[in-house]
């Protein structure tokens, strides 16, 4: 009997210490198999996150997610209500470029009779983002909006998150002063000239360029473009000519 109680303690015992063994052994392959795993399923969730797909290369312009409520534009400077003059207009298209080609930021200014009734805040927001004033994400630059509602007798200016340090909201009323004598005379585009030349101006101290030669040449327009001066063999051709009598 005790032979057998011997025999029966030392199996029971063996059968125990296998099936520790057995458990321990599956224990630390689930902690092998699990750890790896889950590390490379999230990095490879990050990878994809920041790769470009096919479908949208890194360069490309993300569709606006705000449909404009006014039509597509036409230049830098769209007067939907009628309020600049075209010398005024192609002066300030000039220099809109000018800035554009230079610096990469994009100014456009827009007038229209009224909002109807919708915080112009949130109508010029609409007009910028679905517009897209500005360059794309991927480069340099930056993109403003400047609205006015002229029979609301309201004005805003959009500015981009890339410009904001640049142009913090202080700043921007600070430059708006003076254009209010401006629009208080309904003076549209007088107002938008005085005003982009602010902007311009702070910027390019602030980003370090320079648009000096193109606002001399710029503000060198003349009104009318005066006849080119007769050369003096034709001006003594003119002289001498017969005159008929009066």
């Amino acid at each position: 009997m005790r032979s057998d109680a011997k025999k029966f303690g030392a199996v029971r015992r063996a059968a125990l210490c296998a099936a520790a063994l057995w458990l321990a052994a599956l224990a630390q392959g689930c902690v092998q198999r699990s750890a790896p795993s889950g590390g490379e399923t999230a990095a490879r969730s990050q990878a994809l996150l920041v790769q470009p797909t096919p479908a949208q290369p890194a360069h490309a312009t993300p569709t606006p997610a705000v449909e404009s409520p006014l039509p597509p534009p036409k230049g830098f400077v769209n007067d939907f209500a009628n309020v600049i003059d075209d010398s005024t207009e192609s002066l300030l298209e000039a220099r809109l470029g000018h800035l554009k080609a230079r610096a990469n930021i994009e100014i456009g200014v827009v007038t229209v009779e009224t909002t109807g009734g919708q915080n112009i805040d949130d109508f010029s927001l609409a007009v910028a983002r679905g517009w897209g004033v500005g360059p794309p994400t991927s480069e340099e630059g930056g993109g403003l909006l400047l609205l006015f509602a002229v029979k609301d007798r309201k004005w805003r200016l959009q500015v981009s998150e890339r410009l904001r340090a640049d142009l913090p909201d202080d700043a921007a009323n600070e430059l708006a002063a003076v254009m209010m004598p401006s629009l208080r005379a309904g003076r549209y585009g007088e107002a938008a000239i005085s005003y982009t030349d602010g902007l311009i101006k702070r910027f390019a101290e602030r980003r370090g360029f320079s648009m000096k030669e193109d606002e001399l040449t710029l503000q060198g327009l003349p009104e009318e473009t005066p006849k080119p001066a007769e050369k003096p063999e034709a001006e003594e051709r003119r002289k001498s000519a017969p005159r008929g009598k009066p």
